[in-house]
C-alpha cells in the first residue's frame, strides 16, 4: 500500500469516528458540541480531493474511483448544505432522503474501500461501520422517546 491508500484509509477511520460521535452528541442533546464534526467533515475533503487526483493519474480501478467520488460527493454536499448555505434540508424528506442516500453511499464507499486496500484493515473498518449504524439506531430511538 502506498500513501494514499494509507490516507483514504486513516479519513475513513476519522469519517466514522466523526458521525458516531455527531449521533452520539445528538442523541444527548449536545448540540454545541456536534458543530466540531461537521469541521472536521469539511477539513476532510482536502485528503479525499488529493487521493482522487492521484488515483485517476495514476490509473486506479474505475471501481475504486467511484468510491471516492461518493464519498467527495456526499463531503461536499454536507459543507454547502451545512456551513455555506445553513439550509435545514433534515427537516424536509424531499431533501433529507438524497442526503441519507449520500451519506450511506459515502459510508459503504469508505467500508469497501478499505477492504479493495486491505482486508485486515477492512475488518476495522467494518467495526466500525457497524458501530454507525448501532449508534444511529441508538439516536433513533432516543430521538423517539423524546416525542412521546
Amino acid at each position: 500500500m502506498d500513501l494514499f491508500d494509507w490516507m483514504f484509509i486513516i479519513s475513513g477511520i476519522i469519517f466514522f469516528i466523526s458521525m458516531i460521535s455527531a449521533l452520539f452528541l445528538m442523541a444527548n442533546n449536545k448540540m454545541k458540541t456536534v458543530l466540531i464534526f461537521g469541521v472536521i467533515l469539511a477539513v476532510l475533503m482536502l485528503p479525499i480531493v488529493a487521493i482522487l487526483i492521484n488515483y485517476i493519474a495514476f490509473g486506479k480501478e474505475l471501481r475504486f474511483i467511484t468510491y471516492i467520488v461518493l464519498i467527495f460527493i456526499y463531503l461536499m454536499a454536507e459543507f454547502v448544505l451545512d456551513r455555506v448555505f445553513k439550509y435545514d434540508f433534515r427537516s424536509k424528506a424531499i431533501t433529507h432522503v438524497p442526503y441519507i442516500i449520500l451519506e450511506w453511499a459515502a459510508a459503504f464507499s469508505f467500508l469497501f474501500g478499505t477492504i479493495y486496500l486491505d482486508a485486515t484493515l477492512g475488518w476495522i473498518m467494518g467495526i466500525l461501520f457497524w458501530t454507525f449504524v448501532a449508534v444511529l439506531v441508538y439516536y433513533l430511538i432516543k430521538k423517539r422517546k423524546k416525542s412521546e
